[in-house]
This record gives C-alpha cells, structure tokens and sequence, in this order.
C-alpha cells in the first residue's frame, strides 16, 4: 500500500466518524464526542502521512 492510498484512507476514516458522530448526535444518542476526537485524529494521521512523504 502506497503513501497516497494511505492518506485517502485516514481521511475517508475522518469523514466516516465525523459524519457518524453528527448523525449520532442528531439522534439525541450520548456520545461524549468520541466521533469528533477520531476523526481529528484520523485526519491529523493523513496530514502528517502526507506530510511526511515529501
């Protein structure tokens, strides 16, 4: 697996809790943010993967 494909994956990781998260939320379910920290996490991972590649 290349440098690229992994940094799609980190942010498609961080659309899927984010949105998740939102949805979760929107249903009134008590989430204390996890959604939230895992998708800046994810999207902070494909960053400095990106990053890193240069």
């Amino acid at each position: 697996m290349n440098s690229n494909s992994k940094v799609l994956i980190g942010i498609l990781l961080a659309v899927v809790f984010l949105g998740g998260e939102t949805a979760m939320q929107l249903m009134g379910v008590n989430t204390y943010y996890i959604g939230y920290i895992l998708g800046a996490v994810s999207f902070l991972g494909a960053v400095l993967l990106g990053a890193r590649r240069r």
